[in-house]
């Protein structure tokens, strides 16, 4: 259960702004070095950080969040991760861990009024542990298989193993991932009754497209999933365990250090056991962590009072102050983990609306940040109630905070279990260890202020505890035809039986009653009947219709055999697929019913879908959803890049286009190049975001091809700027490959970057790596000087003269564009020895013009 998170917190608008600064101004110059490109915080996945794990734990039920990562791509990534009882599985946000940072130590508004120039118990259906399931134990080489869900981007099975060697073979005869040399620690857990979660991502949009263990690339046929993504998605699982336990020893198999932090949310302050307690750097008491969720971030005032603010300064305050922003997603996380605790049940109604919103998605291909916020805006007034009525338990908890490096002895041998422990005091505090930056805190200037602080006419509105009791609305749920008119029925029934009682005896009224039950129980037989994915046909069954199908649209076990139902149908449900798309009140229906559209396709499917995503009095998540749509039905590269104008007002459908338009290009038999892709971002500039993971991935080699032979200049220094990412992003190739692309070779008839500009990555070269290009620039100069190929001679010097460059070579930059300066510089800061090697290699070390110079150098 190895995990890493991305550390920057840079808004997606940002990074699309940096994109775009970058892109304009890049294109002022002819020749020189290029700053990197910036890609935003998540492209490409790589092990950045520690790994961050939550646990929850009160009254028997236990949640664990992790969010994943690793080095490579997305198809390679896989889990297995154990419990001891069958957890029930969500999504959680993928901000979480930096949320629950700012839940302990919220981030302060810092106004300084010097500055005075700024602008402006548990239930039935729960009362016992999901344990293993009933029935024979398991034979050596059997594993079951408990359920199987989708959970947005994974494909997730709850297995039970008979033996490691039968839970070995199973997952990597289904494209799961078993890390090397973890059967010994696999047998104890299968010992011990408990089960395990496999995980892997989905890969391309057709089914026989899963990454196998080792695998490094998927038919070239079908759109590369990992292409474009830059994390993997952070998963919470929830389950009921007599004792406290965190299960790690398989992340011992992961490489690498094992520093761990572990927020831990229980009824008492916690330590892990067998770890030293100095590790427990932070303890928050509920009350504390309550305060911090909901009240408005504290406001530190430097130089002055609160009368001293400026109209300026107070514009906008109550926003700032606003904790949501920083902490929303950790107040979401215990509210939901201690309702669970007090309504005794491990999943909530609107948990699994949200993993059926994502599955609508994951079939348009919209996965990521944009439309995480549009499924989670849909869903708001669930989740506020959720906190509403789960926030009020907070005050009897205490959130421990364990950070350093675990003895890998200790993980390996046992899972991790904790005991009460009170840290001492004077290490309890910020000063000592803020959770933000894992640092102690700096001394502050000013005063702070904490709670709700009038501004005259900027107050910040409501007070700053509120009334955590309220009812839930009614949440966006399933619409299920068998249950609902099952439901009519016995109600018409019931009444029947009220009258009955005056009129015709008490015969009649159980008559009446057992027919209620009859009807009951036969629509219940139908929906699971239907539940199967592949039902047994019966020749005199009835054949659903199409309103039918579109109910089961709602139901998470039968969504995906309804769609392929209505899918195969075609064109005869279009009418009662586009009535639910366009004037349904349940958001799973309306996005299912999208899907169906987007596959079925047709003249009358696109007007409708382009009249339904211009509609701006469709909720901006139905509106996403038929762009999309639209994205799945064009017809060519041309129709996509047309449609890519829509990716400012709709940002989620950038992914969709990019997958598209990467298979579009691969269509003629070889992969995009990179600069092929990068000429996309500079005819269609909105997608520029969207088709940087794509063009990272090409690699260095290729992109180093786009940087010398392109015939686009714009193309050789967004090529230039993309290295220069890859090397920001950890690639150490990057340098080597630079070198390789301007190596001088005597023979040559023209320079490497004939054509059009010399561009060099603005990257930290090393000594050695900026000497062995500077080198070779060097002797392309004096080429150029010697074969009257002197139109060369402004684009080398342009290079040559950066001073990042020249302080990293350890030269002095010639203040002239004049061949014989630059050689008597290189002469200067390599030697006599290394200038007269670059002589010889032209055979012009004898020349009177050329001894001069190394004479020069005595």
């Amino acid at each position: 259960m190895r995990t890493t998170t991305l550390c920057r917190k840079t808004s997606a608008a940002l990074a699309s702004l940096l994109i775009g600064v970058v892109a304009s101004s890049l294109f002022a110059d002819p020749c020189g070095m290029v700053p990197p490109v910036y890609v935003g915080d998540d492209i490409p996945i790589a092990r950045v950080g520690e790994q961050k794990t939550y646990v929850f734990y009160k009254d028997g039920v236990e949640t664990v969040v992790i969010r994943p990562g690793f080095e490579g791509k997305v198809e390679e990534f896989g889990m297995l991760i154990p419990f001891p009882a069958i957890p029930d599985l969500r999504k959680v946000s993928d901000n979480i861990f930096p949320h629950i940072a700012a839940a302990i130590d919220p981030p302060e508004v810092v106004i300084d009024v010097r500055l005075r120039v700024l602008s402006r118990n548990f239930a039935a259906n729960s009362s016992r542990p999901q344990s293993r399931s009933a029935g024979l134990a398991l034979k050596m080489g059997e594993v079951r298989v408990v359920k199987e869900e989708a959970v947005g981007m994974y494909e997730v099975a709850v297995l039970e193993a008979g033996s490691a060697a039968a839970l070995k073979k199973w997952v990597d005869e289904h494209g799961y991932q078993y890390p090397k040399g973890m059967d010994d620690a696999c047998n104890d857990y299968v010992k011990q009754g408990w089960c395990f979660v496999a995980v892997k991502t989905k890969v391309g949009q057709k089914k026989g497209v899963d990454p196998k263990p080792g695998m490094r690339k998927v038919d070239s046929s079908l759109p590369d999933g990992s292409t474009f993504d830059g994390n993997v998605q952070a998963m919470g699982f929830r389950f009921k365990v007599k004792q406290l336990v965190v299960p790690m020893r398989l992340s011992t198999f992961n490489e690498g250090d094992l520093h761990n932090i572990v927020y831990i949310l229980g009824d008492k302050p916690l330590k892990i056991r067998s770890v030293p307690e100095e590790y427990v750097v932070r303890q928050i008491p509920g009350e504390q962590l309550l305060k911090n969720v909901i009240d408005p971030l504290p406001l530190r005032i430097i130089g002055g009072t609160v009368s001293s603010l400026q109209p300026f300064q107070k514009q906008n305050l109550k926003q700032r102050r606003d904790p949501t922003q920083h902490n929303g997603a950790a107040k979401d996380l215990f509210a939901a983990d201690l309702l669970a605790v007090k309504e005794g049940r491990l999943t909530h109604p609107h948990e699994e609306v949200e993993k059926m919103l994502l599955a609508v998605g994951e079939r348009l291909s919209l996965r990521g940040p944009e439309i995480d916020k549009l499924n989670e805006a849909s869903l708001k007034a669930e989740r506020d109630a959720t906190v509403k009525q789960g926030l009020e338990g907070l005050e009897g908890m205490t959130l421990s905070v364990i950070d350093g490096s675990f003895p890998r002895e200790v993980l390996a041998s046992r899972n991790l279990t904790f005991s009460p422990y009170k840290m001492p005091g004077r290490r309890n505090k910020r000063e000592f260890y803020d959770t933000k930056t894992r640092k102690p805190a700096p001394v502050g200037q000013g005063v702070i202020h904490y709670g709700a602080v009038s501004v005259n006419d900027a107050r910040n509105g409501k007070p700053a505890r509120q009334s955590l009791r309220a009812n839930p609305p009614k949440a966006h749920g399933p619409r299920p035809v068998g249950t609902s008119l099952a439901f009519a029925l016995c109600s018409c029934l019931l009444i029947g039986a009220v009258i009955g009682v005056r009129r015709s005896g008490k015969k009649t009224v159980v008559g009446l009653l057992l027919a209620g039950g009859l009807i009951a129980g036969l629509f219940g037989v139908s929906e699971m009947s239907f539940a199967q994915d592949q039902p047994k046909k019966n020749s005199a069954e009835k054949e659903p219709t199409n309103l039918e199908l579109i109910d089961k649209l709602g139901e998470p076990k039968t969504a995906a055999a309804a769609a392929k139902i209505l899918i195969a149908r075609g064109k005869p449900v279009v009418p009662d697929l586009l009535g639910e798309a366009l004037e349904g009140n349940n958001m799973v229906l309306r996005g299912w019913a999208i899907v169906c559209l987007s596959e079925i396709g047709g003249n009358d499917v696109e007007k409708r879908l382009t009249e339904m995503y211009q509609d701006k009095k469709q909720s901006m998540l139905v509106r996403t959803w038929a762009a999309a749509g639209m994205v799945q039905l064009a017809k060519s590269s041309d129709e996509l890049l047309k449609l890519a104008t829509l990716i400012p007002q709709f940002p989620a459908i950038g992914r969709p286009i990019g997958l598209r338009l990467v298979a579009e290009l691969g269509k003629k038999g070889n992969d995009a190049t990179a600069e092929d892709l990068l000429n996309v971002t500079l005819r269609v500039p909105q997608l520029q975001k969207s088709l940087a993971p794509a063009i990272l991935a090409k690699g260095a080699d290729s992109l180093a091809v786009a940087l010398v032979t392109a015939k686009n200049q714009n193309v050789r220094r967004q090529a230039a700027a993309y290295l220069g990412a890859l090397a920001a992003k950890g690639e150490d190739a990057v340098p080597a490959v630079v070198i390789k692309a301007y190596k001088f070779d005597p023979k040559a008839k023209d320079v490497p970057w004939t054509g059009g500009p010399l561009f060099i990555p603005g990257i930290q070269w090393k000594k050695d790596d900026a000497k062995a290009l500077v080198g070779n620039l060097i002797a392309w100069y004096l080429w150029c000087d010697r074969n009257n190929k002197k139109t060369h001679h402004n684009a080398l010097h342009n290079n040559l003269r950066s001073l990042q460059l020249a302080a990293a070579a350890g030269y002095q930059p010639s203040g002239r564009a004049v061949p014989d300066q630059w050689l008597a510089a290189w002469g200067r800061a390599v030697g006599k020895a290394e200038l007269e090697k670059i002589l010889k290699a032209q055979g012009v070390d004898k020349e009177t013009r050329y001894k001069k110079i190394l004479d020069g150098l005595n």
